[in-house]
């Protein structure tokens, strides 16, 4: 066994073939066409990767590969890594022959600006092709490699309402009554059960399919974070009990999809697009929003629900005052008004 990992993947040029050290490994070899041969020249190129030494970065590609050895890589979590190394990959098809010091002459941030606009109908793909190249370079200036990162500040085409919302009764409705072309109901059990977890738990999408019966207590459930590697603790108020005895109990993830099998990231964010109606105006980030929402209307401080949720308290009172005061307040003139 070499432990060579080759992967193709199709491109407007036709196939192209990367070949990797070992799985997650830095690349080593690219081809067109037909998948390549594992020979000498390429075991030898893996044994050199396994072992590098500190000698002179000559193009962009041995930056890459440094990268992907990176203490800063290695860190990243497992999801994030698979990203980046699509990214890595483009990066290289693109400008791993390229001298490293092209990536010091200002002229070459206007060649990195039109290869990341082949994406401008992508707005979203676009914007992360010049984020890994400006993460690439400025860990390559970190390291001394390059005394400047000609990629940052790059301006973004995809532009976002950064101000939190909540899933309201409509946004809960649409889903339920979403159906394919045929009129068969795209808003299964499996989805409702997490997305009304993660309305009531304030958990992100890596968190929510991670989260298990044994973090289930008599008062809240307790787990560490994915990405803060923090202790959320979570109360388990009437509607979140309700909604762990109706799914049942067990050991391992709560959620499960139509298989029995824990759903995955990836997977229930994939059921989620496709049930999406047209239109829909909302994520499951924003579920974190109806999450906190929820807390306030019950009570909860501003500081209490921040330290709950993860956000801090001013934007808890953002969300406070958009969502919770202000539907109190029509209420408050319906009634006056009515009477």
């Amino acid at each position: 066994m070499t432990g060579l990992h080759i992967v193709g993947k199709r491109s407007a040029k036709g196939c192209i073939w990367y070949v990797y050290a070992w799985r997650g490994g830095p690349c080593i070899h690219k081809a067109f066409g037909e998948r390549p041969v594992v020979d000498l020249a390429l075991i030898m190129k893996a044994e050199k990767a396994r072992s590098p030494t500190k000698g002179a970065l000559a193009t962009l590609d041995d930056v890459l590969d440094r990268y992907r050895q990176s203490p800063e890589f290695s860190k990243l979590a497992e999801s994030t890594k698979r990203d980046y190394r699509l990214w890595l990959d483009r990066i290289s098809e693109k400008f791993g022959q390229a001298p490293i010091a092209a990536f010091e002459d200002q002229r070459m941030r206007t060649e990195i600006i039109d290869w990341r606009n082949t994406w401008a109908d992508q707005p979203r793909t676009a914007d992360k092709a010049s984020v890994t190249m400006a993460t690439v370079l400025g860990w390559a200036q970190g390291e001394g490699i390059l005394p400047v990162n000609i990629a940052t500040g790059i301006r973004q085409l995809h532009h976002v309402n950064k101000a939190d919302q909540i899933w309201e009764d409509r946004h809960w409705e649409a889903m339920r009554g979403s159906k394919d072309k045929n009129g068969r109901s795209l808003y299964s059990d499996h989805l409702d059960r997490a997305l009304r977890l993660a309305s009531l738990t304030g958990l992100r999408l890596g968190d929510l399919v991670r989260v298990a019966w044994e973090d289930v207590g008599e008062k809240a459930i307790i787990l560490t974070t994915r990405k803060r590697k923090g202790r959320a603790i979570i109360p388990i108020l009437p509607d979140l009990r309700g909604l762990l005895d109706s799914i049942g109990t067990g050991a391992g993830p709560i959620l499960r999809n139509s298989r029995g099998e824990p759903w995955t990231e990836s997977g229930l964010g994939s059921v989620f697009q496709k049930a999406k109606p047209d239109g829909f105006d909302r994520t499951m980030h924003d579920l974190r929003g109806t999450y906190a929402t929820w807390l306030a209307m019950r009570g909860q401080t501003d500081e209490e629900i921040a330290r709950t949720i993860g956000w801090t308290a001013k934007r808890i009172s953002e969300i406070r005052s958009r969502y919770v005061d202000e539907a109190r307040v029509i209420v408050s003139m319906v009634e006056r008004l009515s009477a």
